[in-house]
């Protein structure tokens, strides 16, 4: 079957199932091991980034969440961004180029079920790797929140 035939088709929800790439492969007319080959090598070819899940976390209870955005230095991103990412609160974590007014390269987006986890995260992941200087942006209003899809030609 044709890749963008195969990207296509394949749904923004997967199934909630045991085995997405099984029924998912069947309404493609595949086997399921045939579809999971086929991905892997369009990713493998730099063709699609990655397949992976949309947290909504207000439906699962993760009812607060902000940006928490760190000072780091160059040469210690690397090591203080894989700490950080190593957090199950921490669905983002990242590097951004600093400008002549804002310092602060690392960003991370931390989920909690209430206010008072969010900071204690925060204090914990400060004490684990050592930073002191960030600042919180905490989010008010959720506008969007869809993933990628292909246009069609």
């Amino acid at each position: 079957m044709d890749e963008r035939e195969i990207l296509r088709k394949i749904p923004a929800d997967f199934p909630l199932t045991e085995k997405p790439y099984e029924i998912l492969a069947k309404s493609l007319g595949m086997e399921e091991m045939e579809l999971i080959f086929a991905l892997k090598r369009m990713k493998e070819e730099g063709k699609i980034r990655r397949i992976a899940a949309i947290l909504h976390h207000r439906k699962v209870s993760y009812l607060y969440n902000g940006m928490v955005v760190w000072k780091v230095k160059d040469d210690e991103v690397e090591e203080k961004g894989k700490i950080m990412a190593s957090f199950p609160e921490v669905s983002h974590c990242y590097e951004r180029e600093t400008s002549g007014f804002w310092d602060y390269n690392l960003y991370t987006v931390i989920h909690t079920k209430n206010e008072r986890e969010f900071y204690e995260k925060v204090k914990e992941i400060s004490e684990k790797t050592g930073l002191k200087d960030f600042k919180i942006f905490l989010s008010k209003r959720e506008f969007k929140k869809i993933g990628l899809s292909l246009k069609h030609e």
